[in-house]
């Protein structure tokens, strides 16, 4: 019973850290877009330095769920949740890889030089975000409704991805924009989109770690 309660008790503590992860580079995203908006060179390098920080507390999260599983030998039930815990830090991880791509796109097209309307990137961005904070609740509570609700919210973010791409080349064609300009912007929008995609990849991955099934969302 003890070697149980000590399980749970390492498991809880694994999903916590995911969970701290999670908040970090979802405040990642958010400062990157931010910065974005504002053009703010500074910010850029000290999201780009703090994903240093971040990468080092996923490969601290893989080695608690390593050592789990080599000195608790868990259930079959129990090791579906720590290969979960290894797949929603990963992604996590490349949320924060995005938020640094978006800053290094971000700054090869200053906002003093840019003639385009961002705003459906904004929007863009605070839907995927929210994606990401819902799939972390849902994630700490196993919650499998809240799970699947995340991919109607990624139906949104596709549409307004396919929107802003179709926006900005038209521009292109009919004012003879930047082409750098453009390619960054369109960038910028792979990224957040790609942002969205990693919530619904974890929205599929609390299914799975609930049910056992998985579950294609997409």
């Amino acid at each position: 019973m003890h070697t149980r309660e000590t399980f749970h008790t390492g498991l809880s503590g694994l999903k916590e850290s995911i969970v701290s992860l999670g908040n970090q580079v979802n405040e990642a995203f958010i400062q990157a877009m931010e910065a974005f908006i504002t053009n703010d060179l500074a910010k850029f390098k000290e999201i780009k330095e703090n994903d240093a920080r971040i990468n080092q507390q996923e490969i601290q999260i893989n080695e608690k769920a390593t050592v789990l599983i080599a000195r608790q030998q868990p259930v079959a039930s129990d090791l579906r949740k720590i290969i979960v815990a290894y797949k929603v830090s990963s992604d996590l991880e490349r949320v924060g890889d995005l938020a640094v791509d978006i800053c290094k796109a971000a700054g090869r097209i200053p906002m003093t030089e840019l003639e385009i309307d961002t705003s459906l990137l904004s929007q863009m961005s605070e839907l995927a975000s929210e994606m990401i904070s819902k799939a972390l609740i849902a994630y700490e509570q196993g919650n499998v409704l809240e799970a699947q609700k995340i991919a109607q919210l990624d139906d949104k973010v596709d549409e307004m991805y396919s929107q802003f791409v179709k926006k900005i080349f038209n521009i292109v064609i009919s004012e003879q924009l930047e082409i750098e300009q453009v390619t960054q912007l369109a960038f910028i929008s792979r990224y957040i989109e790609r942002i969205a995609d990693y919530a619904t990849n974890i929205a599929e991955l609390i299914i799975y770690e609930v049910n056992g099934k998985y579950f294609d969302l997409n």
